[in-house]
């Protein structure tokens, strides 16, 4: 299908408005809080919860579902990351997790009708499949957008900067990120 210039202005309008009124629709049904959630400055509850059902999916093999320790390090490093962040774009990742985390949407776009802490690891696999696969070009972004953020937040953690072979992550964010034990030499 060849778009062109305004084509791709339409659906993007379109999509913002969706994506707004999910998230306003969340918000005055009480389903989000604007509180941040305890030991956090921006993840609200519903966030943390969200990203905890979702983020051993994405680190399949680094960070296991039980392993409490290494996902709080992990949420703690992506709050410090949403902290660094523009205002703008942290207002976009919040109305995308609102639409994760508001029951009826969150059922309709990955398919995850239970509440975000009753999902298996096999739910939030298929959640990620679904969004990623839509056809439903702002449910791709919202997948690609999360993947990045809790990778990053991951790559943060100084201990797990050094296992993939680089120094480390950049100076500007690594100095406010918690470690939460002496960093390790790589092994190559």
């Amino acid at each position: 299908m060849k778009t062109d210039r305004r084509d791709f202005l339409k659906v993007s309008m379109a999509g913002a408005a969706a994506l707004s009124t999910m998230s306003a629709g969340a918000t005055l049904s009480g389903c989000t809080s604007s509180a941040p959630a305890s030991g956090m400055r921006i993840l609200r509850p519903e966030d943390v919860e969200l990203l905890r059902a979702l983020t051993p999916a994405v680190m399949k093999g680094k960070i296991a579902p039980g392993d409490t320790a290494q996902l709080d390090q992990t949420l703690q490093s992506f709050d410090t990351l949403m902290v660094d962040l523009s205002e703008p774009v942290v207002a976009g990742v919040l109305q995308a997790f609102d639409v994760l985390s508001f029951g009826l949407t969150r059922g309709l776009t990955t398919g995850q009708w239970p509440a975000w802490s009753k999902a298996s690891l096999d739910d939030a696999e298929r959640a990620l499949a679904r969004l990623r696969d839509s056809n439903i070009g702002l449910l791709n972004a919202i997948y690609a957008a999360v993947i990045r953020l809790i990778i990053s937040a991951w790559y943060l953690i100084p201990e797990n900067a050094l296992t993939t072979g680089y120094p480390g992550p950049p100076k500007k964010v690594a100095a406010v990120i918690p470690a939460a034990t002496p960093a390790k030499e790589a092994t190559p």
